[in-house]
């Protein structure tokens, strides 16, 4: 069960956690480069184990979402957790997304764009404003969407960290509204494309590496570098496109549904959900076996 998983690697975290700040403090009273390279192993082990919960998370979003609604003291115990409390946090707001109508959705989406755009250019006036303060009712007729962050007469940095803070807001709205079944095939067929593009940039990195070999080091490593920040990013939207396919179960199951009669000459999106495993649980059998562990009633 998921909770299992996340009481050991919650633990492990913790232990690790310790142990990074315990050779930190050595570190600090006296420097070795010995100790320097234990604290930078223990770092990476730490990284490690905080990607491979964070895609158990996304693989199980499912029965996090059943531990919120079904156990949500035991929900909110695991957000403040110190081991993997902000992991679970960065999932929240997807198990607490609700699905839109396609028009609906649509149209919220192009507001979200607008008023990002306002923030953009708001964002640009404020940083050439000559003055430390900024008149709030001025800049709020120009950019309606200014009117909800700031008031009175602000001073130019509070101004600028309160657009950027809603900025962040806006992509993560904007990203809960591309979720949407009518809207995350065609964000989905973007990366898609993009990943092809990678791919071949990729390839072609990884030819120029093969001929730099026993061409001195300096060049041999540049290449190889060049290699690896493409392999990387390409890589790293993969990941993207199977966290947005996971995040949304319901289009997963349709498309899997729709993939089983048999269809062929299959696109790579349609490869890529065919290769993505969907954890199905037994909510009736899974909510007792929960209540029995938490002893519960």
């Amino acid at each position: 069960m998921l909770i299992d998983y996340i009481q050991e690697k919650s633990e492990e975290l913790r232990k690790k956690k310790t142990e990074f700040r315990s050779l930190n403090r050595e570190l600090n009273k006296f420097y070795s480069k010995d100790l320097r390279d234990e604290l930078n192993a223990k770092r990476e082990e730490i990284k490690k184990i905080r990607a491979e919960v964070s895609e158990h998370l996304y693989e199980n979003l499912q029965e996090l979402l059943l531990i919120k609604r079904y156990f949500p003291e035991l929900f909110s115990v695991l957000l403040e957790d110190d081991g993997i409390g902000d992991l679970v946090k960065k999932k929240d707001w997807l198990i607490s997304r609700k699905e839109e109508k396609g028009e609906q959705a649509q149209i919220r989406l192009d507001e979200i764009r607008m008023w990002r755009a306002q923030l953009r250019e708001a964002k640009k006036f404020v940083e050439k404003w000559p003055r430390p303060r900024i008149d709030a009712r001025s800049i709020g007729a120009t950019w309606p969407i200014l009117k909800e962050i700031v008031e009175g007469e602000p001073e130019k940095r509070d101004v600028v960290e309160a657009i950027e803070k809603k900025g962040r807001a806006l992509v993560r709205e904007g990203w809960s509204v591309l979720l949407n079944s009518s809207l995350i095939g065609n964000q989905l067929g973007l990366f898609i494309e993009k990943i092809k593009k990678l791919v071949s940039e990729e390839k072609m990195k990884r030819n120029e590496f093969e001929k730099a070999r026993g061409k001195g080091s300096v060049p041999e490593y540049e290449a190889l570098r060049a290699y690896e920040k493409s392999r990387k990013e390409r890589e790293r939207m993969e990941r993207v496109c199977s966290h947005l396919i996971l995040a949304n179960p319901a289009f997963l199951e349709k498309m899997k549904k729709e993939l089983r009669l048999g269809k062929k000459n299959k696109t790579e999106l349609e490869r890529m959900i065919e290769r993505t495993v969907v954890r199905k649980i037994n909510e009736t059998v899974w909510h007792k076996e929960m209540k029995k562990k938490l002893n519960v009633d």
